[in-house]
């Protein structure tokens, strides 16, 4: 029989390889807490990315159309419960809002882009935000509303870690959605169209291409995403007139951070968000949550003035 060599143990030995265990459970916990929370960011600022790259419009409505679709899946979800009409609420909501982003951009911005200079765009958005909210407070109250959840708080185990079944269903809904979108960019003649004008519109007119079209489209669109991430957040959280302010400003973030007009660099800056706000939350103080995102910003300005793939094609 060989012999070894015996570890010594010393006091307090399995309290500190338990608190190490319990450590790393809390790190990996908080990140996909911020995974999940990046991938409804990523919705919202990619349908913001969307408009900015085509239409040269920064939509500050865009988290009140996120608003909308909040309430259009709290209305049917009231007539249809269960996990196939939250489905369903999810669909009528990007049809909804797509619709009212079709309305919006033909009686509201395409008359303002051949007239009016780019700081009365912006002006006019903030004021259709204003507008909507007040109205959306005046037709449904201020009292916050929550939206069923479909899977009735079951939860799931993933090793270390666990979370609710609903949060995996929203960040699985939010990956094929965007990976529904790129295949539409790359895949189709209307996407390669958008991809076109965001690029050089001069260039795609000489082509054929018609301008209008592609901004009726791309405005229908980024406003649909903003409708699905509004009924995923209000799933999550709540659904109130004032919803809107925080995806807003998330999606903005999560914009510059990533490239004004990237789509790609909207993706990757919404999971890093994401993650440095619930690991900075958790490990700094919850108060400071929102702070990080701006220091971010400021940190990744400083070394890549164009944001981490500004410098890169836009779709």
């Amino acid at each position: 029989m060989r012999r070894g060599f015996a570890i010594p143990e010393y006091p307090g030995t399995d309290l500190w390889i338990k608190y190490g265990r319990n450590m790393e459970s809390l790190f990996l916990q908080q990140v996909l807490n911020g995974l999940i929370i990046g991938s409804l960011y990523s919705l919202v600022a990619v349908g913001l990315t969307m408009i900015f790259g085509v239409m040269k419009i920064s939509n500050f409505a865009q988290g009140d159309f996120c608003m909308m679709g909040a309430y259009v899946a709290l209305f049917i979800t009231a007539w249809f419960p269960g996990w196939m009409g939250w489905v369903g609420s999810v669909l009528a909501a990007a049809a909804v809002v797509g619709l009212l982003g079709i309305v919006t951009e033909r009686l509201i911005f395409r008359p303002l882009l051949t007239r009016w200079t780019d700081i009365d765009i912006i002006m006019v958005s903030i004021g259709l935000f204003i507008l909507l909210e007040n109205l959306a407070q005046l037709l449904f109250g201020a009292t916050p509303r929550m939206i069923p959840d479909p899977f009735g708080s079951a939860t799931v185990r993933m090793g270390p870690v666990s979370t609710s079944v609903l949060r995996i269903f929203c960040f699985g809904f939010s990956i094929v959605t965007i990976a529904i979108l790129q295949l539409f960019l790359n895949r189709s003649k209307m996407g390669v169209a958008i991809r076109a004008t965001s690029q050089n519109r001069f260039a795609a007119q000489l082509m054929g291409i018609d301008i209008n079209l592609v901004y009726l489209l791309t405005f229908a669109i980024g406003t649909a995403l903003a409708g699905i991430g509004g009924v995923l957040y209000g799933t999550l959280f709540a659904v109130y007139p004032l919803m809107g302010a925080m995806p807003t400003l998330k999606a903005f973030v999560v914009t510059i951070l990533g490239g004004m007009g990237s789509i790609r660099g909207a993706i990757f800056g919404a999971f890093i968000l994401g993650v440095a706000e619930t690991l900075g939350g958790n490990y700094i103080a919850m108060g400071y949550k929102d702070a990080i995102g701006f220091a971010i910003i400021i940190l990744v300005l400083l070394i890549r003035p164009a944001g981490l793939f500004g410098d890169k094609e836009a779709a």
